[in-house]
């Protein structure tokens, strides 16, 4: 395997990873944002009050973006063993 295949590899990985895990996150941030500018107006600083949604949240988008998520790393985990002989 040359360094640049090694790249090419590790690049997509990265990618690949950031893409699938990029919706349950922003969900999760934009969720936060929301009930800390809720605490901040209403001036209730109760530590539950932000991880319940949080966590309620997350939990719809794994449910909602989960099928496109596990295609997507079907499709790098396909592409990848398929390719495996190349870098031989």
């Amino acid at each position: 395997m040359h360094l640049d295949q090694a790249h090419q590899l590790l690049s997509q990985m990265l990618w690949t990873g950031l893409a699938v895990c990029a919706p349950v996150l922003g969900v999760a941030m934009a969720v936060g944002l929301l009930i800390s500018v809720l605490q901040v107006v209403t001036q209730v600083q109760d530590m539950s009050l932000s991880f319940v949604p949080k966590l309620v949240a997350a939990i719809a988008a794994l449910v909602i973006f989960g099928p496109w998520m596990l295609r997507e790393l079907l499709n790098y985990a396909t592409k990848l063993i398929l390719s495996a002989p190349k870098f031989l």
